[in-house]
């Protein structure tokens, strides 16, 4: 008998758009960046050699295992997998970005940004790294407009306006 994989949801098609292109950072991290702890492989940081010392970039990878991965989700206990064990991958970039002024040599401002995410999946044969891929892409869908590659819905959430326009 074979097991199959069910989302449990269905997209409705967006007219015009078949695909979503989202650009990834291109991080060399065997040129720019180095290690700066290394917790017993549960947690690293690295961080950006080429930023300057009192703005660093620095990325955070922590892994931790989780005991009831069904706690807090309401799933009726007649579904529930043999084993509740499941993991957690946290992913996390922070950086300054520094603004100056072209005419003021004295001007400067530091903003200090920080995105995370984290990822927590059961520990099972059935979950697959691409899965997990498309699940962070259904994430940052969630900032965007249907179909949209624009960044206007998140012009619009950084201002606290959380409701989707088409909702």
């Amino acid at each position: 008998m074979a097991k199959l994989i069910s989302k449990g949801r269905t997209d409705t098609p967006i007219e015009g758009v078949t695909e979503l292109n989202f650009p990834r950072g291109l991080l060399n991290f065997k040129k720019d960046f180095r290690i700066k702890s290394n917790n017993d492989g549960k947690e690293i940081i690295l961080t950006n050699i080429t930023s300057p010392i009192d703005r660093p970039e620095q990325i955070r990878l922590a892994y931790t295992n989780v005991a009831n991965i069904y706690g807090g989700t309401g799933i009726e206990p007649s579904v529930l997998a043999p084993t509740k064990r499941g993991v957690s991958i946290l992913a996390q970039v922070t950086d300054v970005l520094t603004v100056t002024d072209s005419t003021d040599a004295d001007y400067r401002i530091d903003l200090p940004m920080s995105c995370h995410l984290v990822i927590k999946v059961p520990a099972s044969e059935h979950v697959t790294s691409g899965q997990v891929q498309e699940q962070i892409g259904r994430l940052l869908s969630s900032l965007f407009d249907s179909g949209a590659e624009d960044a206007s819905r998140l012009e619009a959430i950084l201002r606290g306006s959380l409701v989707p326009t088409e909702v």
